[in-house]
């Protein structure tokens, strides 16, 4: 056989690979498995964007054709428009310039990113991450360098962010990328942390990749987005996506807000990949944003519910975490649990008692010991129930 592409070789396996083969055993018996790894919502996404409902009804020709390979122009005004409802953007955005539509958020970053990146670029990962994130920059070509950041400035909140991540600073780096508020640990960064950033892109002359996917789910301090500091629209591709917002994972439509000069190169990748995103979920999320908030501030508080859930389950044992400022994550700590021991004996003990975790090691690898546990993918009662099965497979170890 001719050989493969190394460059794509080096692409790291699902997060979840190393347990596969247990599930696998456990799902042929017919075991009840509590899914807490999979980033996701069990909440149902607005009814007027559910597939079967009006969204796909009626005679509308242009579902079934080939759709603009920019996306449908009235979706992309009425994200420009919203966007700047809520302060998310610099006030100029534009539909048309600005908004790259993707077959997910995924789609829309890689696609960006594989209109600023090169081989000879290294991006500066600020870690925990998520998990695509190292692919999407491996696969365009460029050389993710981790650098701690969010677990340290939990452990520490004075210290300077723009700093942080300095110290990981190559004559060959190009870009940054972080998510804020942060999958895994959902550390939300503030106006000043986002500033001292902001400086050093500026300094360096750096493009920052700002996952803000998760901006709708703040428990506390409102989100702000790195875009809308002075000085950051031009250097700032924003990630957004109607998965997360939404609950229309399935849908796959997500996007990207960056300066037009790169979403005039980032559609002609997205042209020659999927051509156009499909024009019935274009509308599907067109009718959740014409919906207005009460889907979304639902799910707010239905999340917050969910962590003061895993906050009293998980009090008075010997699993750290830092409380999350938003998202739909914790980061759980498990060395007092594991001491010298590996993490996959705890995540197989885990499956046995029927409670899945995502493993550490894919968000960083300097937390081989870490885990993360998502609190939206499972109604309350079932997510009270893994945490429990959780604990079980925990005193399992001894």
């Amino acid at each position: 056989m001719p050989s493969l592409s190394p460059l794509r070789a080096s692409l790291r396996p699902s997060v979840f690979a190393d347990l596969e083969v247990y599930v696998a055993r456990h799902v042929a018996r017919g075991a009840d498995l509590i899914a807490l790894h999979r980033g996701d919502t069990y909440l149902e996404p607005p009814r007027v964007a559910q597939i079967g409902g009006p969204v796909a009804q009626g005679d509308d020709d242009d579902l079934y054709s080939y759709g603009p390979a920019g996306g449908l122009a009235s979706l992309r005004n009425v994200i420009a428009e919203e966007l700047r409802r809520r302060g998310r953007a610099f006030p100029s955005v534009s539909g048309d310039r600005n908004i790259l539509l993707g077959v997910g958020a995924t789609h829309a970053l890689f696609c960006s990113a594989a209109s600023i990146l090169s081989p000879a670029d290294d991006v500066l990962l600020a870690a925990p991450y998520w998990p695509l994130a190292h692919g999407i920059l491996t696969a365009a070509g460029a050389r993710p360098i981790e650098v701690s950041f969010t677990s340290r400035l939990y452990d520490h909140p004075a210290l300077d962010a723009g700093a942080l991540l300095r110290a990981g600073l190559t004559s060959a780096t190009k870009a940054i990328y972080l998510s804020s508020p942060n999958n895994p640990d959902g550390k939300m960064l503030s106006r000043g942390q986002l500033e001292s950033i902001a400086a050093l892109a500026i300094e360096h002359d750096l493009w920052v990749f700002a996952d803000e996917t998760y901006a709708d789910f703040s428990f506390g301090a409102p989100h702000i987005s790195l875009s809308s500091l002075p000085g950051m629209a031009e250097r700032t591709i924003t990630a957004y996506s109607f998965s997360k917002s939404h609950a229309l994972a399935g849908l796959r439509v997500g996007y990207a807000v960056a300066p037009r000069e790169v979403v005039a190169l980032a559609q002609r990748v997205a042209a020659h990949s999927v051509f156009n995103v499909p024009v019935v979920t274009q509308h599907a999320v067109a009718a959740a944003i014409a919906a207005g908030p009460r889907w979304t501030d639902r799910a707010l508080r239905v999340s917050r519910r969910a962590l003061d859930a895993v906050v009293e389950g998980l009090r008075d044992t010997r699993i750290r975490f830092a409380m999350p400022d938003g998202g739909a994550y914790v980061f759980l700590d498990f060395h007092e649990v594991l001491g010298d021991r590996p993490l996959t004996l705890l995540l197989e003990r885990a499956v046995e008692r029927g409670v899945l975790l995502a493993p550490g090691a894919s968000f960083g690898t300097e937390f081989p010991q870490h885990a993360r546990l998502c609190f939206t993918s499972e109604p309350l009662p079932r997510l009270v129930e893994g945490i429990t099965r959780l604990l079980a497979a925990v005193d399992d170890l001894g």
